[in-house]
C-alpha cells in the first residue's frame, strides 16, 4: 500500500492545527527527541527493535526526515493511543503527544507549503500526479452511449468488469486495461447500441442530425451527420482528415447498395470503437512539466466526474468559446450539474466503491436457509437505498455529517419490511423518517450485510469497515498463524459470539488491532447479518457496548455515531481524499495535501456542504492541470 495512505485524516488535520500553534518553531532535537528517548527508545532500539523499529538512531532532524514513512506511522499510532502500549508504565500525556504530532505535521507533510504554485521546471516534484489517457469505465461507457444516442441499450452488460486502483476506484487509469477480448466486446456493444438507435432515416432527428432532403444530396448530408456525430462522440472539434476517413466507410457501404441510415451506421460504428471515443484522451504539449488543460478536455473531466458521462451541449458551447478557464463559470457549472438528475451517477459510482458494497448480492450473499428473506430484489433495494441517500445529500447540498447520522433514509416495500417500517408499498424508493439507530450509512443493510458472514455478524469486519471507510485508518491483515473464528454463531457451548471473540483477543498477536476494531463493531451488534434490528443473539442478550483504546465508552449505534461525529475532522478529511482520488483517477501523493487543506477550509466555511468539497476539487490545480513527461 502506498505510504501516503498512512497519513490518513489524522496527519492531515494535525497539519492544520500545527500552523495555528506555530508548530514550525518545534524542533526535533530540542522538543521531539527527548520525548522519544523517554517513552519509546526502551522498546524501539537497535537491540530490541520491537515492531522492527529502531528509534534510537534518530538523533538529528536530518536523520529523522529521511524516514518519512516511519514518522507518519508513529503519528498514527500516537493519535490512536496505541503507542506506547497499554501495559507500558511510562506514557506521554496529551500535550507531549501533540508536540510530536505538531512536528510531524510541520515537517513530514511539508509538501503543502508549495500550495498555489504551478511548476514549470521539468525536475520539480510539485503535482507530479500523472494521469494517463484512460479508457471509459463500464458505467461511463453505458452513460455516454445513452447521452450520445438517446437510448438505454444496457450495453454495459456486454463489457468485462473494471478493476479498482489508486484510491480504490475504477476510474484509476492504471487499472483500466484493454485487451483483444475487450475490443471484441466493444464491437458487439457498438452494434447493439446502433441497432437500437439508428433504425431508419427518421431516427437521425432524435440524434440531432440532419436528414436527407430532395434539395440536399445524400453525400453532403452524410458528411454533416458524420462530422457532428464524431465531434460529439470524441468530445472535441474534429479535423477534416478524420471526417474524410469516416466518410469513406459510408461511401463503401453506400456503393454496395446499403440504405442511407445503414451506410451511416458503418461510419458511426467506427466512431464508437475508436480510441478517441473509448478513451478520455488529453492532448500532450511539446514540452515537459505542468500545463493547463484546454477547455474541451476540462469539460470532459468535469462531466465524467459529476455525471460519469459526456459533456452536454452547454458544456460544449462554453468550451467552444473558451469560457471554462473562468473560475466563476466553473462554479456555476458545478451548481448546475449537481442539480441535474445525471449527477446521481456520482452517488452511484462513488459511494458504492467508497463503502465497499459492490459485491452485495453477488459474491456476498447471506445463507439462504438461515436468511430466506434475502433475495436479488432485496439486495437491489439495499444498494438503491445507499445511492438515493448519498444522492440526496449531494443534490440537496445537505451536511456531509448526515452520512454518519441522519433522521431519514430511502426504502421500498421489501426494505421497509426488513427494517420494520410500516405503510410502505411498492418497489419505488421513497424517503422515510427513521430512528436514531437506523440513520446514516453504517446502519444501512447494504453495509451491514457486506460486513457479515453468511451465517453470522462480524464485529471484526464491521469495526474494520468503520476504521477504514469512515475514519480512513489503515488496518493490516491478520497474522497467518492466528486461527479463525467459527463461521456460525450457533455453537454447542452456548457462548455468545462476543464472549468467544473476547477469548480470541487474548492472543497477543491479535490484541493490538482487535482493541481498535472490535469495540466499533460491537456498537453495531444490534443489527443481524442482513441488517435487521435485534436485541438477542440466540439465547444471549446483545451487548453493544464498547471501550476504545483512548478510554472513550459508548453503548449501541446511537452513541457510536455520536462518538464518530466528534471525529468530524478525520471523517471529512478521509471522505475528501476519497472524492479527490475518484475525481483525478489516480493515487494521491503528498502534494495533493494542498487540495485537502483547501477543502477543509471550504467545508468549515460552508457547514460541511458537499458542494464546497466538489467545487474545491474542480477548481484545484490537479484537476485543471496535467503533468507531462511526453
Amino acid at each position: 500500500m502506498n505510504r501516503w495512505h498512512t497519513i490518513s485524516a489524522l496527519i492531515g488535520l494535525a497539519a492544520l492545527s500545527a500552523r495555528a500553534r506555530g508548530a514550525d518553531a518545534t524542533t526535533f532535537e530540542k522538543d521531539v527527541r527527548p520525548l522519544v528517548k523517554t517513552y519509546c527508545v526502551e522498546c524501539h532500539n537497535a537491540n530490541k527493535k520491537k515492531g522492527d523499529l529502531d528509534l534510537a538512531q534518530f538523533d538529528t532532524s536530518d536523520k529523522a526526515l529521511k524516514e518519512e514513512v516511519v514518522w507518519e506511522g508513529i503519528a498514527e499510532k500516537l493519535r490512536a493511543h496505541e503507542m506506547p502500549p497499554k501495559r507500558s508504565t511510562k506514557k506521554p500525556d496529551d500535550p507531549q503527544r501533540q508536540v510530536i504530532l505538531d512536528w510531524v505535521a510541520a515537517h513530514i507533510t511539508s509538501g503543502e507549503r508549495d500550495c498555489g504554485k504551478i511548476a514549470t521546471d521539468k525536475n520539480t516534484r510539485y503535482y507530479r500526479g500523472y494521469v494517463m489517457s484512460r479508457r471509459l469505465t463500464r458505467a461511463e461507457y453505458a452513460n455516454t452511449i445513452r447521452d450520445l444516442l438517446g437510448v438505454e441499450a444496457h450495453v454495459e452488460q456486454l463489457l468485462p468488469a473494471d478493476g479498482g486502483g489508486g484510491e480504490g476506484f475504477d476510474t484509476d487509469g492504471d487499472a483500466l486495461f484493454t485487451s483483444a477480448i475487450s475490443i471484441e466486446k466493444y464491437l458487439q456493444a457498438a452494434d447493439m447500441a446502433l441497432n437500437a438507435a439508428l433504425i431508419d432515416d427518421s431516427s437521425l432527428a432524435r440524434l440531432r442530425l440532419p436528414t436527407p432532403t430532395a434539395a440536399t444530396p445524400n453525400d453532403i448530408t452524410a458528411r454533416k451527420c458524420i462530422a457532428l456525430f464524431a465531434a460529439r462522440a470524441y468530445r472535441r472539434p474534429i479535423a477534416d482528415a478524420e471526417v474524410d476517413k469516416l466518410v469513406s466507410l459510408y461511401e463503401k457501404a453506400n456503393a454496395r447498395g446499403d440504405s442511407f441510415s445503414a451506410s451511416l451506421k458503418l461510419a458511426f460504428k467506427a466512431v464508437l470503437i475508436s480510441p478517441n471515443f473509448l478513451f478520455l484522451a488529453e492532448p500532450i504539449p511539446t514540452t515537459d512539466g505542468v500545463y493547463a488543460l484546454d477547455d474541451y478536455p476540462l469539460a470532459s473531466r468535469l462531466s465524467y466526474f459529476l455525471w460519469s458521462s459526456m459533456p452536454d451541449e452547454e458544456l460544449f458551447t462554453l468550451a467552444r468559446h473558451g469560457k471554462l478557464q473562468d473560475e466563476q463559470v466553473l462554479r456555476q457549472q458545478v451548481q448546475r450539474m449537481l442539480l441535474d438528475p445525471k449527477s446521481k451517477s456520482l452517488a452511484q459510482n462513488f459511494s458504492i466503491q467508497w463503502l465497499g458494497v459492490g459485491s452485495l448480492g453477488g459474491g456476498i450473499r447471506p445463507d439462504p436457509h438461515r436468511f430466506p428473506q434475502f433475495d436479488d430484489d432485496l439486495a437491489a433495494a439495499e444498494r438503491d437505498e445507499l445511492v438515493c441517500f448519498v444522492d440526496s445529500i449531494i443534490r440537496e447540498d445537505r451536511s456531509l455529517l448526515d452520512l454518519i447520522d441522519a433522521n431519514y433514509t430511502f426504502v421500498n416495500e421489501p426494505l421497509a419490511k426488513l427494517y420494520g417500517i410500516p405503510n410502505v408499498s411498492g418497489d419505488a424508493m421513497r424517503r422515510v423518517s427513521v430512528s436514531a439507530e437506523r440513520g446514516g450509512v453504517m446502519s444501512m443493510a447494504a453495509v451491514l450485510t457486506t460486513t457479515s458472514y453468511p451465517l453470522r455478524t462480524s464485529p471484526v469486519l464491521r469495526g474494520k469497515w468503520v476504521m477504514e471507510s469512515i475514519l480512513g485508518e489503515r488496518v493490516p491483515p491478520p497474522p497467518p498463524s492466528v486461527p479463525s473464528l467459527p463461521q456460525d454463531d450457533r455453537q454447542p457451548d452456548g457462548l455468545s459470539f462476543r464472549a468467544r471473540l473476547e477469548e480470541h483477543r487474548k492472543n497477543p498477536e491479535c490484541a493490538g488491532c482487535h482493541s481498535r476494531m472490535d469495540p466499533l463493531g460491537f456498537g453495531l451488534e444490534n443489527f443481524d447479518a442482513i441488517g435487521r434490528w435485534r436485541t438477542r443473539d440466540g439465547s444471549n442478550p446483545i451487548d453493544s457496548s464498547g471501550v476504545l483504546p483512548s478510554g472513550e465508552k459508548f453503548n449501541g449505534p446511537s452513541q457510536l455515531k455520536a462518538l464518530l461525529l466528534a471525529r468530524r475532522d478525520a471523517f471529512l478529511h478521509h471522505l475528501g481524499r476519497k472524492m479527490l482520488g475518484y475525481a483525478l483517477g489516480r493515487e494521491l501523493n503528498r502534494f495533493d495535501q494542498c487540495v485537502l487543506t483547501d477543502m477543509n477550509d471550504a467545508l468549515k466555511g460552508s457547514d460541511d456542504r458537499p458542494q464546497a468539497m466538489i467545487e474545491t476539487i474542480v477548481l484545484s490545480k490537479p484537476f485543471r492541470y496535467r503533468y507531462s513527461t511526453r
